[in-house]
C-alpha cells in the first residue's frame, strides 16, 4: 500500500480527495494546518521521517480570506511548496496550481498550459502561484495540476454553481455580478485524474485540469433552474461580460485522451441532490 501526505484536507478539494484515494487503496496522511505550521522547514522534516510517505499532494495553500495577514500569504505559500520540494528526495509532488497564473486582471482565454507573462501578476495570491510553476520547472518530480474552476459537494456556498442551487432551493432570484465565461470541473472528475497521474505519472509538468468546453454563468443558472424544475429570475447586477477565466486542455487531451468528462448538466444534478439531501432535509 503506497502512502501518500495530502495538504489541505480540510478544505473543498481535499476533503474529496481525501476519502476517494482511501477508497482507491492509498493510505493518507493528512496533516492539518491547525496542528502543523507546514511553512516552518523542521516541522516538515519531522513528518516526512515519521510517516515516510511515497507521494505528495499539496492541496492546501493560504488565500485572501484565511487567517493569515495578506502581507504573509505570499510567503507563507511559497515556504510551505519549497520545504516539500526539499525533503521530497525525487519522490513525486503534486501540486495544484491556479488559473490566476496568467494574471486575471487581463482576459484569460484558453490559455495553454506554459503561457505565463514574463513577469508575475501583482496580487499576492496569483504572484505565489505564478512563482511556484517557475519552481517547479527546476525539478523533474514536481507537477502542477492548474484549476481553474472546480465545483462539487463541499464547496462553499459563495461559489457560483452552490450559490444559484441555494437562491433556487429558497425560492430566490438568482444573482449574478457580471456574466463570465469560465472552464469548470467537476470534482469527481478531479479526483479521477489525480489518481490517474499518481499511478501514471504524466510526460508534462504542467497540465490544465479543464474539460473541452467552457461555459458562461447565466448558461449554468439556467441549468440549474432547469434541473429543479424551477423559474427563478437571474438577475445580472453589470451588463457585459468580465475577463473570461479559461484554460486550454491540450496537455490533459493528451495524457488522457479517452478520458469521460462528467457533462455539466449531470454533475449539476448530482450537487443539486446534494445539498438538497443534505442542507434542506
Amino acid at each position: 500500500m503506497q502512502t501518500i501526505l495530502l495538504t489541505g484536507s480540510g478544505g473543498f478539494i481535499g476533503k474529496n480527495l481525501k476519502p476517494f484515494l482511501e477508497n482507491q487503496g492509498f493510505k493518507v496522511i493528512a496533516p492539518r494546518s491547525s496542528q502543523y505550521d507546514l511553512s516552518d522547514s523542521k516541522t516538515v522534516q519531522n513528518l516526512i521521517k515519521k510517516y515516510n510517505p511515497d507521494i505528495f499532494i499539496l492541496a492546501g495553500f493560504y488565500g485572501i480570506n484565511t487567517s493569515v495577514p495578506p502581507q504573509d500569504i505570499f510567503e507563507k505559500n511559497m515556504q510551505i511548496s519549497n520545504n516539500f520540494i526539499a525533503v521530497s528526495n525525487g519522490k513525486p509532488i503534486f501540486t495544484f496550481g491556479s488559473g490566476a497564473e496568467f494574471d486575471k486582471s487581463l482576459p484569460i482565454v484558453l490559455a495553454k498550459d506554459e503561457a505565463w507573462k514574463n513577469t508575475p501578476p501583482a496580487d499576492l495570491y496569483g504572484r505565489a502561484k505564478y512563482l511556484i510553476s517557475q519552481e517547479i520547472k527546476k525539478h523533474s518530480n514536481v507537477w502542477n495540476l492548474r484549476l481553474f474552476g472546480v465545483y462539487g459537494p463541499n464547496e462553499v456556498n459563495t461559489r457560483f454553481i452552490t450559490h444559484a442551487i441555494h437562491c433556487v432551493l429558497e425560492n430566490k432570484a438568482i444573482t449574478i455580478r457580471q456574466n463570465v465565461v469560465f472552464s469548470y470541473l467537476e470534482v469527481g472528475d478531479l479526483c479521477r485524474l489525480v489518481c490517474r497521474f499518481i499511478t501514471n505519472l504524466p510526460k508534462h509538468k504542467f497540465i490544465n485540469m479543464v474539460p473541452p468546453v467552457t461555459v458562461d454563468l447565466k448558461t449554468l443558472a439556467d441549468i440549474v433552474n432547469k434541473i429543479a424544475g424551477a423559474n427563478q429570475p437571474v438577475i445580472i447586477a453589470k451588463e457585459g461580460l468580465a475577463n473570461e477565466y479559461s484554460g486550454a486542455p491540450e496537455n490533459l487531451l493528451e495524457e488522457v485522451p479517452n478520458f469521460n468528462f462528467t457533462p455539466l448538466e449531470i454533475g449539476v444534478k448530482r450537487l443539486y441532490k446534494f445539498i438538497k439531501e443534505n442542507v434542506y432535509k
